[in-house]
Protein backbone atom coordinates (compact mmCIF):
# COMPACT_ATOMS: atom_id res chain seq x y z
CA UNK A 1 0.00 0.00 0.00
CA UNK A 2 1.38 3.37 -0.28
CA UNK A 3 0.33 7.46 -0.13
CA UNK A 4 -0.12 9.85 -2.97
CA UNK A 5 2.18 12.70 -3.07
CA UNK A 6 0.31 15.51 -2.19
CA UNK A 7 2.63 18.52 -2.00
CA UNK A 8 5.28 19.93 -4.34
CA UNK A 9 8.98 18.87 -4.09
CA UNK A 10 9.66 21.70 -1.50
CA UNK A 11 7.08 20.67 0.40
CA UNK A 12 5.12 23.35 -0.03
CA UNK A 13 1.58 22.76 -0.40
CA UNK A 14 0.81 25.11 -3.43
CA UNK A 15 -3.52 23.71 -3.78
CA UNK A 16 -5.13 21.17 -3.06
CA UNK A 17 -5.13 18.65 -6.07
CA UNK A 18 -8.75 17.27 -7.35
CA UNK A 19 -8.00 13.93 -6.93
CA UNK A 20 -5.34 14.02 -3.39
CA UNK A 21 -5.45 10.61 -2.42
CA UNK A 22 -7.72 8.73 -4.48
CA UNK A 23 -7.00 5.30 -6.36
CA UNK A 24 -7.86 4.57 -10.17
CA UNK A 25 -7.78 1.96 -12.22
CA UNK A 26 -7.75 3.08 -15.70
CA UNK A 27 -8.09 0.35 -18.72
CA UNK A 28 -6.93 0.20 -22.73
CA UNK A 29 -4.34 2.38 -21.17
CA UNK A 30 -1.35 1.67 -23.73
CA UNK A 31 -2.43 5.22 -25.49
CA UNK A 32 -4.50 7.50 -26.26
CA UNK A 33 -7.14 8.88 -24.30
CA UNK A 34 -6.36 6.39 -21.95
CA UNK A 35 -3.07 7.45 -21.27
CA UNK A 36 -4.04 11.29 -21.58
CA UNK A 37 -6.37 10.76 -18.40
CA UNK A 38 -3.34 8.67 -16.43
CA UNK A 39 -1.33 11.19 -16.29
CA UNK A 40 -3.43 13.64 -15.76
CA UNK A 41 -5.16 11.94 -12.80
CA UNK A 42 -1.39 11.90 -11.28
CA UNK A 43 -1.27 15.16 -11.53
CA UNK A 44 -4.19 15.70 -9.71
CA UNK A 45 -3.04 13.10 -6.60
CA UNK A 46 -4.43 10.01 -7.81
CA UNK A 47 -2.06 6.93 -7.23
CA UNK A 48 -2.96 5.21 -10.60
CA UNK A 49 -2.87 1.47 -12.02
CA UNK A 50 -2.75 0.96 -15.82
CA UNK A 51 -3.82 -2.06 -17.58
CA UNK A 52 -3.62 -3.34 -21.03
CA UNK A 53 -3.21 -6.18 -23.27
CA UNK A 54 0.04 -4.24 -24.93
CA UNK A 55 2.76 -4.59 -22.36
CA UNK A 56 4.92 -2.38 -24.08
CA UNK A 57 2.05 0.63 -24.23
CA UNK A 58 1.41 0.26 -20.70
CA UNK A 59 5.43 0.24 -20.13
CA UNK A 60 5.64 3.78 -21.54
CA UNK A 61 2.10 4.80 -20.11
CA UNK A 62 3.30 4.13 -16.71
CA UNK A 63 6.69 6.24 -17.38
CA UNK A 64 5.21 9.38 -18.19
CA UNK A 65 3.21 9.26 -15.31
CA UNK A 66 6.00 8.66 -13.26
CA UNK A 67 7.75 11.79 -15.21
CA UNK A 68 4.69 13.69 -13.95
CA UNK A 69 5.56 12.81 -10.40
CA UNK A 70 2.78 9.68 -10.20
CA UNK A 71 2.33 6.90 -8.29
CA UNK A 72 1.80 4.00 -10.60
CA UNK A 73 1.35 0.58 -11.33
CA UNK A 74 1.00 -1.12 -14.66
CA UNK A 75 -0.49 -4.45 -15.27
CA UNK A 76 -1.19 -6.16 -17.94
CA UNK A 77 -4.53 -7.75 -18.63
CA UNK A 78 -7.38 -9.26 -21.15
CA UNK A 79 -10.33 -6.94 -19.62
CA UNK A 80 -12.55 -9.52 -21.67
CA UNK A 81 -11.65 -12.49 -19.57
CA UNK A 82 -13.22 -12.35 -15.81
CA UNK A 83 -9.67 -14.24 -14.51
CA UNK A 84 -7.57 -11.75 -15.86
CA UNK A 85 -10.58 -8.89 -14.45
CA UNK A 86 -10.18 -10.26 -10.24
CA UNK A 87 -6.09 -10.53 -10.43
CA UNK A 88 -6.02 -7.13 -12.19
CA UNK A 89 -8.75 -5.78 -9.10
CA UNK A 90 -6.52 -7.94 -6.60
CA UNK A 91 -3.75 -6.38 -7.61
CA UNK A 92 -4.63 -3.03 -7.49
CA UNK A 93 -6.11 -3.11 -4.02
CA UNK A 94 -2.83 -4.54 -2.77
CA UNK A 95 -0.62 -1.97 -4.24
CA UNK A 96 -2.86 1.27 -3.91
CA UNK A 97 -5.21 0.11 -0.34
CA UNK A 98 -8.67 -0.04 -2.57
CA UNK A 99 -10.44 1.20 -5.79
CA UNK A 100 -12.16 4.58 -6.13
CA UNK A 101 -12.37 5.45 -10.16
CA UNK A 102 -12.47 3.32 -12.53
CA UNK A 103 -12.33 4.60 -16.07
CA UNK A 104 -12.90 1.62 -19.33
CA UNK A 105 -10.89 2.91 -22.02
CA UNK A 106 -10.42 -0.62 -23.76
CA UNK A 107 -11.89 -0.89 -27.06
CA UNK A 108 -11.88 -0.18 -30.51
CA UNK A 109 -12.01 -2.46 -33.95
CA UNK A 110 -9.67 -3.23 -36.62
CA UNK A 111 -11.60 -2.23 -39.72
CA UNK A 112 -14.51 -0.51 -40.90
CA UNK A 113 -16.90 -3.42 -42.26
CA UNK A 114 -20.82 -2.95 -43.70
CA UNK A 115 -23.09 -4.75 -41.21
CA UNK A 116 -23.77 -7.76 -44.14
CA UNK A 117 -19.98 -8.55 -44.05
CA UNK A 118 -19.27 -8.52 -40.51
CA UNK A 119 -17.85 -12.08 -39.21
CA UNK A 120 -19.59 -13.53 -36.66
CA UNK A 121 -16.49 -13.91 -34.63
CA UNK A 122 -15.27 -10.39 -35.41
CA UNK A 123 -18.95 -9.41 -34.30
CA UNK A 124 -18.02 -11.67 -30.72
CA UNK A 125 -14.74 -10.42 -30.33
CA UNK A 126 -15.53 -6.79 -30.35
CA UNK A 127 -18.65 -6.81 -28.44
CA UNK A 128 -16.46 -8.55 -25.87
CA UNK A 129 -13.78 -5.93 -26.11
CA UNK A 130 -15.79 -2.83 -26.13
CA UNK A 131 -19.63 -3.58 -23.82
CA UNK A 132 -18.08 -7.13 -22.23
CA UNK A 133 -14.55 -5.62 -20.44
CA UNK A 134 -17.24 -2.88 -19.14
CA UNK A 135 -19.64 -5.38 -17.34
CA UNK A 136 -16.60 -7.34 -15.83
CA UNK A 137 -14.78 -4.47 -14.53
CA UNK A 138 -17.60 -2.55 -13.00
CA UNK A 139 -18.54 -5.47 -11.69
CA UNK A 140 -15.20 -5.80 -9.90
CA UNK A 141 -14.84 -2.21 -9.00
CA UNK A 142 -18.09 -1.42 -7.32
CA UNK A 143 -17.60 -3.46 -4.12
CA UNK A 144 -14.65 -1.57 -3.22
CA UNK A 145 -16.19 1.61 -3.65
CA UNK A 146 -19.16 0.82 -1.68
CA UNK A 147 -16.30 0.08 1.25
CA UNK A 148 -15.38 3.73 1.26
CA UNK A 149 -19.00 5.04 0.42
CA UNK A 150 -17.36 6.84 -2.54
CA UNK A 151 -17.09 6.00 -6.18
CA UNK A 152 -16.53 7.40 -9.33
CA UNK A 153 -17.28 5.08 -12.83
CA UNK A 154 -16.11 6.61 -16.03
CA UNK A 155 -16.59 4.40 -19.29
CA UNK A 156 -16.01 5.56 -22.48
CA UNK A 157 -18.70 5.46 -25.24
CA UNK A 158 -18.39 6.99 -28.97
CA UNK A 159 -20.37 9.07 -31.00
CA UNK A 160 -21.00 6.07 -33.11
CA UNK A 161 -23.34 4.88 -30.25
CA UNK A 162 -25.14 8.34 -30.46
CA UNK A 163 -25.80 8.61 -33.83
CA UNK A 164 -26.12 6.61 -37.28
CA UNK A 165 -25.42 9.40 -38.87
CA UNK A 166 -21.91 9.68 -37.36
CA UNK A 167 -20.72 7.28 -40.31
CA UNK A 168 -17.17 6.40 -38.82
CA UNK A 169 -17.35 3.27 -36.89
CA UNK A 170 -19.28 -0.54 -38.04
CA UNK A 171 -22.62 -1.65 -36.61
CA UNK A 172 -20.61 -3.99 -34.35
CA UNK A 173 -18.78 -1.26 -32.24
CA UNK A 174 -21.48 1.49 -32.64
CA UNK A 175 -24.07 -0.89 -31.20
CA UNK A 176 -21.51 -1.93 -28.03
CA UNK A 177 -21.21 1.66 -27.43
CA UNK A 178 -24.67 2.16 -27.53
CA UNK A 179 -24.76 -0.96 -24.60
CA UNK A 180 -21.96 0.91 -22.63
CA UNK A 181 -24.62 4.21 -22.22
CA UNK A 182 -27.48 1.86 -21.08
CA UNK A 183 -25.35 -0.18 -19.04
CA UNK A 184 -24.16 2.61 -17.23
CA UNK A 185 -26.77 3.85 -16.42
CA UNK A 186 -28.18 0.54 -14.98
CA UNK A 187 -24.70 0.96 -12.93
CA UNK A 188 -25.60 4.35 -11.66
CA UNK A 189 -28.91 3.91 -10.35
CA UNK A 190 -28.02 0.57 -8.53
CA UNK A 191 -24.96 2.68 -6.90
CA UNK A 192 -26.20 6.00 -6.25
CA UNK A 193 -26.92 5.16 -2.64
CA UNK A 194 -23.43 3.87 -2.09
CA UNK A 195 -22.04 7.46 -2.87
CA UNK A 196 -20.82 5.97 -6.15
CA UNK A 197 -21.87 8.06 -9.34
CA UNK A 198 -21.44 6.40 -13.05
CA UNK A 199 -21.30 8.16 -16.37
CA UNK A 200 -20.62 7.94 -19.93
CA UNK A 201 -18.61 9.98 -21.86
CA UNK A 202 -18.88 9.61 -25.44
CA UNK A 203 -16.17 11.18 -27.33
CA UNK A 204 -16.25 12.21 -31.54
CA UNK A 205 -13.17 11.10 -33.56
CA UNK A 206 -10.51 11.36 -31.66
CA UNK A 207 -6.70 11.73 -32.55
CA UNK A 208 -5.69 8.60 -30.93
CA UNK A 209 -2.58 6.38 -32.13
CA UNK A 210 -5.67 3.53 -33.50
CA UNK A 211 -7.62 6.47 -35.07
CA UNK A 212 -4.87 7.75 -36.46
CA UNK A 213 -3.98 4.53 -38.50
CA UNK A 214 -7.15 4.07 -40.08
CA UNK A 215 -7.93 7.24 -40.94
CA UNK A 216 -7.51 7.93 -44.67
CA UNK A 217 -6.73 11.82 -45.40
CA UNK A 218 -10.17 11.42 -47.46
CA UNK A 219 -11.80 10.54 -44.19
CA UNK A 220 -9.45 12.69 -41.78
CA UNK A 221 -10.97 15.73 -44.05
CA UNK A 222 -14.54 14.62 -44.26
CA UNK A 223 -14.97 14.70 -40.16
CA UNK A 224 -12.94 17.34 -39.46
CA UNK A 225 -15.49 19.13 -41.89
CA UNK A 226 -18.96 17.63 -40.31
CA UNK A 227 -17.47 19.09 -37.05
CA UNK A 228 -19.07 22.98 -36.11
CA UNK A 229 -15.52 23.51 -33.84
CA UNK A 230 -13.50 22.94 -37.44
CA UNK A 231 -10.80 20.10 -35.75
CA UNK A 232 -10.84 16.71 -34.78
CA UNK A 233 -10.02 16.21 -30.71
CA UNK A 234 -7.02 15.49 -29.06
CA UNK A 235 -7.05 13.04 -26.22
CA UNK A 236 -6.28 15.38 -23.74
CA UNK A 237 -9.42 17.67 -24.32
CA UNK A 238 -11.51 14.44 -23.65
CA UNK A 239 -8.91 13.37 -20.71
CA UNK A 240 -9.92 16.74 -19.48
CA UNK A 241 -13.60 15.69 -19.39
CA UNK A 242 -12.98 12.24 -17.63
CA UNK A 243 -10.79 14.35 -14.93
CA UNK A 244 -13.94 16.36 -14.07
CA UNK A 245 -15.74 13.09 -13.58
CA UNK A 246 -13.59 11.59 -11.71
CA UNK A 247 -13.41 14.58 -8.89
CA UNK A 248 -15.84 15.97 -6.28
CA UNK A 249 -16.85 18.59 -8.92
CA UNK A 250 -19.34 15.97 -10.71
CA UNK A 251 -21.17 14.69 -7.71
CA UNK A 252 -24.52 15.53 -8.69
CA UNK A 253 -24.56 13.87 -11.79
CA UNK A 254 -24.56 10.47 -12.44
CA UNK A 255 -26.43 8.24 -15.20
CA UNK A 256 -25.43 10.78 -18.01
CA UNK A 257 -23.79 10.42 -21.58
CA UNK A 258 -21.86 13.35 -21.90
CA UNK A 259 -21.19 14.04 -25.78
CA UNK A 260 -17.20 15.56 -26.61
CA UNK A 261 -17.20 15.91 -29.97
CA UNK A 262 -16.93 18.84 -30.82
CA UNK A 263 -20.94 19.97 -31.75
CA UNK A 264 -20.73 17.21 -34.02
CA UNK A 265 -23.77 14.99 -33.16
CA UNK A 266 -26.11 18.39 -33.17
CA UNK A 267 -25.92 18.24 -36.94
CA UNK A 268 -26.10 14.62 -37.40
Amino acid sequence: MLSTPNSDSGGARLRAKRLDGKCAVITGAAGGIARASAVSFAREGAAVVVTDIESGGIRQTAAAIKDAGGCVQAVVADVTSRPDVDKLFSEAVDFMGGVDILVTCAGGYHAYANFEDIREDDWDRVIALNLKSVYLCCRAAIPFMKKKGWGRIINLGSLAGRSTSAGSSPAHYAAAKAGVAMLTQYIAKDAAPYGITANTIAPGTTLTERVEKLLTPEKRKKFTDMCPLGHLAQPQEIADVITFFASDESRYITGATIDVNGGRLMLV
